[in-house]
């Protein structure tokens, strides 16, 4: 029989898959690639120590005061900074859309179980991307006009002038990221205690390229303390902290076709089990800018509450009747270094 139909029509084809956006792999929280501590609120105290000795000739006679064992305990107390991030969610603009088919039955009934997961999914992920970024990169505006105050030099010891120029052109951040650290603390336990420049290791550096990426990491290497570079203790072994950036130059570099060509970096492992060395180094790759790290990831500390409120989310319906629904999401951080004479910093 013929089909009589009046009206208009649509076509209700669709994709089945949302397709989501690419969030980078937050390996600072997964992997532990630097010292996370938690159990941390609203401050923590850092304690450093070290032990000085120097040899005398025989004594036998009865023990003195001789200051030849030198037993220095220094404690920097570090507060740590609240963060948030919230909003709200207006699901009734999901009608008539694919995710309409979703909502239960009821005119009041408009959350949207295809929605929470596969779109509402994607704030923790997101939240995690954007801690790291400030991780690595990021300084508070007092933190920056700090160090557009220091005195820039080309020795030991002092700031470079591209090292003010990148952390002027940092991101204005709520907490200061691991390399503002290490160009401006007040830590106890340096030469000279309080706050001020770093006691860091300064490499000078350049624009990175393909062409000369062998030559620059050969600079961070050779400006290490040979105490690091040859520790075998695992819990002191140094990696490189690179930008992310730097895993595709070092693939140029080492397929280059020509005379010149010369395989500097080890690849080992392909896709999520690929690891690059430089000397038998690790290099890990994070959202660092402008700057490279070579020390141990032990002296590197991210001090938190608890790091799994990265990825925890409150969500839920709005108080008083109404059909919207919050996401909120809190945690306790900030970072810091130690043993900072073994922090090489290229660029710094």
């Amino acid at each position: 029989m013929p089909i009589n139909y009046t009206g208009t029509t649509r076509n209700h084809s669709e994709l089945e898959e949302v397709v989501q956006e690419i969030y980078s792999n937050s390996g600072t929280f997964r992997d532990n690639i630097i010292d996370i501590q938690e159990g941390h609120k609203s401050g923590t105290d850092v304690y450093e120590s070290k032990v000085a000795v120097a040899m005398t000739a025989l004594n036998t006679g009865k023990v003195t005061a001789t200051g030849n064992i030198d037993l220095n305990v220094n404690k920097t107390p570090v507060s740590l900074f609240t963060y948030n991030y919230e909003d709200t969610v207006d699901d009734n603009v999901l009608k008539g859309t694919k995710f309409e088919k979703s909502m239960k039955a009821g005119a009041y009934n408009v959350v949207s179980d295809e929605f929470d997961r596969k779109v509402l999914i994607q704030v923790a992920p997101a939240i995690g991307e954007d801690l790291e970024n400030i991780i690595w990169n990021g300084a508070t505006s007092a933190t920056k006009t700090a160090i557009a105050a220091l005195t820039a030099g080309a020795g030991q010891g002092s700031i470079s002038a591209g090292a003010k120029t990148l952390a002027a052109a940092m991101p204005t951040t709520l907490f200061d990221s691991i390399a503002a650290r290490i160009l401006y603390n007040d830590s106890q336990a340096k030469v000279v205690p309080g706050a001020g420049l770093g006691d860091y290791i300064k490499v000078a550096g350049t624009t990175i390229t393909s062409a000369n990426i062998a030559a620059e990491y050969a600079k961070i290497y050779g400006g290490a303390p040979e105490k690091l570079i040859n520790s075998t203790n695992p819990d002191e072994m140094p990696k490189i902290f690179a930008p992310r950036g730097d895993k595709q130059l070092i693939k140029i570099a080492n397929n280059a076709v020509g005379a010149a060509q010369q395989i500097n970096f080890l690849v080992d492992g392909v896709g999520a089990n690929e690891k690059i060395y430089y000397n038998g180094i690790e290099i890990v790759f994070v959202p660092l800018v402008g700057f490279r790290i070579l020390t141990a990831g032990k002296f590197l500390k991210l001090l938190m509450d608890l790091s799994s409120d990265v990825a925890s989310l409150q969500v839920g319906q709005i108080s008083d009747g109404a059909m919207q629904r919050f996401i909120k999401n809190v945690g306790s951080i900030s970072t810091w270094v130690t043993n900072q004479k073994y922090i090489t910093l290229y660029n710094g």
